[in-house]
């Protein structure tokens, strides 16, 4: 891939990984991978639950997806609004804005309390 990867193939991956996911679900199915952090220690990471949060947005249910993971589904939902503002909208940078926001220091800040608490509360 180069640097300016074409929006068409990254959207071919996003749907086919997307596929996969709604079809196979990473609770029962082998061959999804298992955190290293949590396989480590027993802790979980800010990302534990995201494969199995996106399995249950793609099969509709919100109520699963953010038991196993709050952060990521609110992200997830939140990139598929910002894609489809960008879609309607050409020009508009909703997603590329959101997907800094979510790696700036604040926002790997919010990632790391949101880790720290989740172990915590558990």
């Amino acid at each position: 891939m180069t640097d300016r990867t074409p929006p068409a193939m990254l959207t071919g991956i996003t749907l086919a990984a997307a596929g996969l996911l709604f079809v196979f679900d990473p609770a029962v199915t082998a061959w999804f991978p298992s955190c290293p952090l949590n396989t480590l220690t027993g802790w979980l990471c800010p990302f534990c639950g995201s494969l199995r949060a996106a399995h249950a947005l793609l099969r509709g249910n919100i109520g699963a997806a953010l038991h196993f993971n709050p952060m990521t589904t609110v992200g997830m939902l939140g990139s598929v609004a910002a894609f489809s503002y960008d879609t309607v909208r050409p020009g508009r940078t909703a997603l590329v804005r959101l997907v800094s926001l979510f790696t700036s220091p604040p926002g790997l800040a919010l990632a790391a309390m949101f880790g720290i608490l989740r172990n915590i509360v558990e």
